[in-house]
């Protein structure tokens, strides 16, 4: 199948899936497209059908999800050189589609972030995307969102590549340039508009492990995750529950951590997370959503506060009156109607028991007394 006539081809069948009159017309069209996407010729009629401003969003989102599943599963077809010059033809398409759909735009920064992964020779994916996208504030939300997915595919369990090869990539591609991304994110947070994807972002390289609380404390970051929030919409809503997870799962207490690390932690602890914890437990009091049954709301607050307390459990029965305020959003959170948050913070609560006895059984008098 060859240039124009696979185009064609291809667009018909589309034609045929989207609109066909009988069901048979339309299996018979996804069927034919499936098979087309594992032919060698599906490299250059995608590629072709990207760049051909003449076709709609249906037909540019088949071409780019064909090119994404070929990366993944056929990468070797094209060498070192093709892989290049299809990472190269994938930014100029990526470029063109920057104001589109973002459904468009998220498989194009899937294809990027599975090259990036398995070709060696792409020496500087972060630097060389950065010089592409962020000097065009129009293009921002582009580079944000390749940063949002080269996390996830870093760990995507379809690329096969050598032990040795994925750690020394995921080396370059994430832990060394943890920093800079935190940086970029700093930087996008003075476009208004940016935010919401700013937030996925950094929550994407907060799961990822890469980030750590040095790096976040005493940026606006954290900010900007507890302001998110606030948002009625449930997923940014629960995407800043994840982040929030985050950043406390960062402020353990490891059994490796150096006296100064303890410190560190127990600073930012006390300084940054619980003023903006104890704003967010007043939040969850006149929450209209919550008062109105909005059970993912419940969830998402109880599963903030809970990650917490397992968190500090210790720091809690170790500093009772410092850390009164988030018991009591513990004890607000137990009297939600949603059944999941018993079950939910079953184990904190057993956690705190186990600790307190165990501080009653050891601890001086007066600590006992007060505990």
């Amino acid at each position: 199948m060859s240039g124009a006539t696979g185009l064609e081809e291809v667009v018909n069948a589309l034609k045929a899936l989207y609109q066909g009159i009988s069901q048979a017309e339309r299996e018979q069209a996804n069927v034919w497209l499936g098979q087309f996407q594992r032919t060698p010729g599906a490299w250059t009629t995608a590629d072709a059908i990207l760049g051909d401003e003449n076709l709609g969003v249906e037909a540019k989102l088949f071409a780019a999800q064909t090119l994404r599943n070929k990366i993944i599963s056929d990468l070797a077809e094209l060498g070192e050189k093709g892989a290049l010059e299809l990472r190269d033809s994938l930014v100029r398409h990526l470029l063109r589609a920057r104001a589109g759909m973002r459904p468009l735009v998220t498989q194009l920064c899937l294809g990027l972030a599975d090259v990036a992964v398995q070709v060696g020779a792409w020496a500087d994916p972060f630097s060389d995307m950065a010089a592409a996208f962020q000097e065009d504030a129009a293009a921002v939300g582009c580079l944000l969102e390749f940063l949002t997915v080269l996390p996830e595919e870093a760990v995507n369990e379809r690329l096969e590549v050598p032990a040795d090869f994925f750690r020394q990539r995921t080396e370059l591609l994430l832990t060394r340039r943890a920093g800079d991304v935190i940086t970029l994110l700093v930087q996008c947070l003075q476009q208004t508009d940016a935010h919401t994807r700013v937030l996925m972002c950094f929550t994407s390289w907060l799961r990822s492990g890469e980030i750590t609380l040095a790096m976040i404390q005493d940026t606006p970051l954290v900010e900007l995750v507890f302001a998110a929030l606030q948002a009625e919409d449930s997923t940014v809503f629960e995407t800043a529950v994840d982040a929030v997870c985050g950043i406390i799962q960062e402020t353990h207490i490891d059994r490796d951590d150096s006296p100064e690390a303890v410190q560190a932690k127990d600073a930012a602890v006390e300084r940054v997370l619980l003023p903006q914890l104890g704003a967010l437990a007043t939040q969850m009091r006149s929450d209209a959503q919550l008062a109105a049954g909005d059970e993912e709301r419940a969830r998402g607050y109880c599963h903030v506060f809970t990650e917490a307390g397992e968190a500090w459990v210790e720091r809690i029965v170790g500093s009772i009156t410092t850390f009164e305020g988030l018991v009591g959003a513990l004890v607000d959170c137990m009297r939600l109607t949603t059944l999941d948050v018993i079950t939910m913070m079953f184990d904190f609560w057993a956690r705190l028991a186990d600790v307190t006895l165990d501080c009653t059984s050891s601890c001086d008098g007066a600590r006992r007394t007060l505990v």
